[in-house]
């Protein structure tokens, strides 16, 4: 005797059919929310950001204490051929009195502890940048301060403005390398 199988054709399930596309529908709903969100070409990139600008004839100064040698680069207003100058605040040498950062600024303007750079400076050699008067401020000011305060570490304190040639900041950061390990930090800053 044959046994017979008895077979029964099964339709089509919807129901299941149906869970399977409603699944895919949300997970699409919500994968498109969030590329919409996570959109990159409308984000704002870091050149977009707005940096300080000097607005001031005189350098902005806090009125606080000066406990560093503060080189501070101003672009210049005398509407000279000038682009930037320099100006060397120097603190108190003795630890008893102690001078804010305006006193310096006016003992600095007092005692001629300044000088310009030519408005084309940026095509000069390197030669004839170090002999420029600012530059040879700059580093006769950092040596004789390494000098003076060489047993307390010195730290050199560095003030420009946003749009300062980097060749100046260069300049100076390369002079405090020339005395290694004697100035353990360089402090720089920008003018509001």
């Amino acid at each position: 005797m044959a046994f017979k199988r008895h077979t029964s054709y099964r339709g089509l399930e919807f129901t299941s059919l149906i869970d399977v596309v409603f699944l895919l529908l949300i997970f699409f709903l919500v994968s498109f929310v969030f590329s919409v969100a996570g959109d990159v070409s409308e984000s704002q990139t870091h050149t977009e950001i707005e940096l300080p600008k000097t607005e001031t004839a005189l350098p902005l100064i806090q009125d606080d204490m000066l406990e560093n040698l503060m080189i501070q680069i101003e672009p210049d207003t005398s509407g000279q051929e000038v682009s930037r100058v320099a100006y060397v605040l120097w603190p108190s040498i003795n630890d008893t009195s102690r001078i804010s950062r305006v006193q310096a600024f006016v003992q600095t303007l007092r005692d001629s502890t300044f000088a310009a750079f030519p408005a084309h400076f940026g095509s000069f050699s390197e030669e004839e940048f170090r002999n420029l008067p600012a530059s040879q401020l700059i580093m006769e000011s950092i040596d004789r301060f390494v000098t003076l305060r060489r047993n307390t570490r010195p730290i050199i304190e560095v003030r420009a403005e946003q749009n300062t040639e980097f060749r100046i900041l260069g300049f100076i950061m390369d002079q405090c390398g020339s005395h290694q390990d004697v100035i353990p930090q360089i402090v720089l800053r920008t003018t509001y």
